[in-house]
C-alpha cells in the first residue's frame, strides 16, 4: 500500500514539475526579429529556459509526451509536433549561441532531428488532403512558412559552428527538406498546388514574418522554394538525389515571371528561361520626370497669378506618389 501511494505521489509530482517547465518556457517572450537573427516569438515558441544539456530537461520532455498524449485529433497532433520541433531548433540555436561543446550541440541536432521524424509520423495518420479539409490546408500554410524559417536558421547555424558540427547541422538540413517535400506530397493533389502553396507562403515570409528584408533573405527564400520542389520532384518522379540541381545563385528569370536560383531549377519547375539574372520588379517610374503632374489650378478664385498648387507628384521608392509641396507663387 505504502509503495502504491509513493509511485502515485511521485508521478503526480513529475507531471506537477513537468507542468511548471513548460508554463515557463511558454511565458517567455523574445525580442524583436530581424532577417540575421529569427527569434523564438518568430516561430511561435516560448524563448526555452531549459536546454538539452539541463538535468531538468527530461521533465521538459516528460511535459511533452503528456501534451502529445491529450491531444487526439491528427491534425492538431501534427501541428503539437510542428511546435515542438520548432522548440527544439531554438533550443539548439541557443546551445550554438552559448558556444557549448561540440557533444552537446550534437545532442541538440539529434533533438530537432527527431523532432522533424515526428511531425512527418504524424502528418503520416492525417487521412484527407487540403482540399478536403480546411484545417489541413491551415496547418500547411503555417508549415510552409514556419520550415522556411527553419531553414534559415539552419543555414545561419552552418557558419556558427566547427567543420565537424557543420556536416551534421547540413545533414539535418537535409533530412528536413526530404521530410518538408513528403508531407507537402501527401497532403496536396499535385505539384502545381503544391507549387502555388509555396509560393504564397514564402511571399508572407518574405513580406510579414520579417519585416527587414534584405537582398540575402530574399535569395535565400528563392533558394528553399527551389530546393523544396526539387524534392517534391524526386518523390514524384522516384528518381535519386543523383543528377539534381546543385545549390548554386546563378539566377535566371523565368516566363513564368519568377525569379530561380539557377537554369537547373527553372528547368526542374518546367520553366523556360526569359533571361538570365533575377527578374525585375516592376518600376512605375525611375526619376520624378516620370510622374504625370497634378494640374495646377489657383488657390483662390481672385488670385490668377498662383504657379502652382500645393501637391506635386515625386518618384519616390520606384512608385509615384503625391506629396504636399509649398506653392509657388510670383510676386
Amino acid at each position: 500500500m505504502q509503495n502504491k501511494i509513493l509511485i502515485t505521489l511521485t508521478a503526480v509530482s513529475l507531471i506537477f514539475g513537468a507542468g511548471i517547465v513548460l508554463a515557463q518556457e511558454g511565458t517567455s517572450t523574445a525580442t524583436s526579429t530581424t532577417d540575421e537573427n529569427i527569434t523564438a516569438e518568430d516561430l511561435g515558441v516560448g524563448t526555452p529556459n531549459i536546454l538539452p544539456d539541463s538535468p531538468f530537461y527530461f521533465l521538459k520532455n516528460l511535459g511533452r509526451q503528456i501534451q502529445n498524449l491529450f491531444t487526439l485529433n491528427p491534425v492538431a497532433k501534427a501541428k503539437l509536433k510542428e511546435k515542438f520541433a520548432s522548440e527544439k531548433l531554438i533550443e539548439l540555436k541557443k546551445l550554438v549561441e552559448a558556444k557549448k561543446n561540440q557533444k552537446i550541440i550534437e545532442k541538440g541536432i539529434e533533438n530537432y532531428q527527431k523532432g522533424i521524424e515526428e511531425v512527418k509520423a504524424a502528418v503520416d495518420k492525417i487521412k484527407e488532403k487540403a482540399e478536403e479539409n480546411t484545417q489541413v490546408g491551415s496547418f500547411l500554410d503555417k508549415l510552409v512558412q514556419q520550415q522556411t524559417l527553419h531553414q534559415q536558421i539552419l543555414q545561419k547555424l552552418e557558419t556558427q559552428v566547427s567543420t565537424t558540427t557543420f556536416e551534421k547541422i547540413q545533414e539535418a538540413r537535409e533530412q528536413h527538406l526530404e521530410r518538408f517535400g513528403e508531407i507537402m506530397n501527401k497532403l496536396e493533389d499535385n505539384k502545381e498546388k503544391i507549387q502555388e502553396r509555396l509560393e504564397q507562403g514564402l511571399e508572407k515570409v518574405g513580406s510579414s514574418t520579417l519585416e527587414k528584408v534584405s537582398t540575402s533573405t530574399k535569395e535565400t527564400i528563392i533558394k528553399i522554394r527551389d530546393r523544396i520542389m526539387e524534392k517534391v520532384q524526386q518523390k514524384n518522379t522516384g528518381k535519386s538525389a543523383t543528377g539534381t540541381c546543385i545549390t548554386l545563385w546563378d539566377p535566371v528569370c523565368g516566363k513564368d515571371g519568377k525569379t530561380y536560383s539557377n537554369e537547373c531549377f527553372a528547368k526542374l519547375a518546367g520553366i523556360d528561361v526569359d533571361y538570365e539574372e533575377k527578374c525585375q520588379e516592376e518600376k512605375e517610374c525611375q526619376t520624378d520626370a516620370d510622374c504625370p503632374q497634378p494640374k495646377c489650378t489657383s488657390t483662390s478664385a481672385t488670385s490668377a497669378n498662383t504657379k502652382c498648387i500645393n501637391i506635386q507628384a515625386k518618384c519616390v521608392e520606384k512608385e509615384c506618389k503625391t506629396i504636399s509641396v509649398t506653392p509657388l507663387i510670383q510676386p
